[in-house]
């Protein structure tokens, strides 16, 4: 039972990031045709602003997935939190990081990081007849 709990949330996380990292593609193709000039940049300010949130999210995924069974429930709750806080810490350091040490657009970066938020709030929706 606990391989089996483990194993179904493992999936789930696995298809919210290849969900994510698809989104985050077209959209990332999406402004490198509209930016005629500059599309390059805005193509890696996409990407950049995909990746703020697709590595923490997995990191999470990773840390909350790890452990599992009803006796390990402390555990399990124990590493959810410090997953959610290790994603919220690691995605704040690298939007800083990319708005601070970078030249990518900042309308670029903040769409890409709010198209993979976006799918991720949607993927309870999305995968409903998954679980």
């Amino acid at each position: 039972m606990k391989q089996t709990l483990t194993a179904t949330g493992k999936q789930l996380a696995a298809k919210l990031i290849r969900a994510q990292v698809g989104t985050i593609f077209l959209l990332a193709c999406v402004f490198s045709l509209v930016q005629p000039i500059a599309g390059y940049t805005y193509f890696w300010g996409v990407v950049g602003g995909g990746i703020a949130v697709i590595i923490p999210t997995a990191l999470f995924a990773w840390r909350a997935f790890s452990q599992g069974g009803a006796r390990a429930a402390k555990q399990i709750v124990s590493n959810f939190f410090a997953g959610e806080a290790l994603k919220i810490s690691f995605a704040v350091v690298l939007l800083i990081g990319l708005l601070v040490f970078t030249t990518l657009p900042f309308s670029a970066v903040l769409s890409g990081y709010i198209a993979a938020l976006v799918v991720q709030w949607l993927a309870p929706i999305l995968f409903l007849k998954s679980t």
